[in-house]
């Protein structure tokens, strides 16, 4: 369903009410508390309240003259240095290269969940994500708000999921050439 015009959205109206209600629009996988995330498209509670009072106030269409400029969706920017690399791993625990993790990108059974986390050295452990409810068609690359720095002899711990793969993006370590 495309909801780029009024006369896209406006018969979607009190499916998109129920829809943000229930915190299923829009479709992101990553489960809350479970890491930070820099392209997290939650809505907040006020978007939600003005979605549900539209609705409720009949779904009527603004006055076009008044509209904002078309909203561009902001998309992470890559990571400025060069030696940012991408690495695929399967499911389990994998040995990590050192550096910055700085995104994942897994791909699931359709419907699987899967907890993706870190495990240093000295055995303590980083929560990456838990991404549930896996669906294809919306797979995503989740950005971490704020860098996981990976020690040499760090792994990767994927938990949940029988069949998985997910693609890393893993940058230099600040400080080194």
């Amino acid at each position: 369903m495309s909801l780029v015009t009024y006369e896209d959205a406006r018969p979607w109206a009190k499916a998109m009410r129920e829809e943000v209600l229930a915190r299923r629009m829009p479709k992101w996988h990553a489960a809350r508390g479970y890491g930070e995330f820099a392209n997290d498209p939650t809505l907040s509670p006020f978007d939600i309240a003005l979605i549900v009072a539209w609705v409720d106030g009949g779904a009527v269409r603004g006055d076009p003259s008044k509209a904002p400029p078309p909203a561009v969706p902001a998309k992470p920017v890559e990571p400025r240095s060069s030696k940012a690399r991408t690495i695929t791993l399967g499911c389990g625990v994998r040995p990590l290269p050192a550096g910055r993790l700085l995104a994942i990108t897994p791909t699931l059974a359709e419907g699987a969940s899967a907890g993706f986390s870190v495990i240093l050295p000295d055995g303590r452990q980083e929560i990456v994500a838990w991404i549930r409810n896996y669906e294809a068609e919306f797979a995503e690359t989740y950005w971490l708000e704020s860098p996981i720095v990976v020690p040499r002899g760090s792994r990767l711990r994927v938990e949940g999921a029988s069949e998985c793969r997910v693609e890393l993006k893993i940058g230099g370590l600040i400080g080194r050439a």
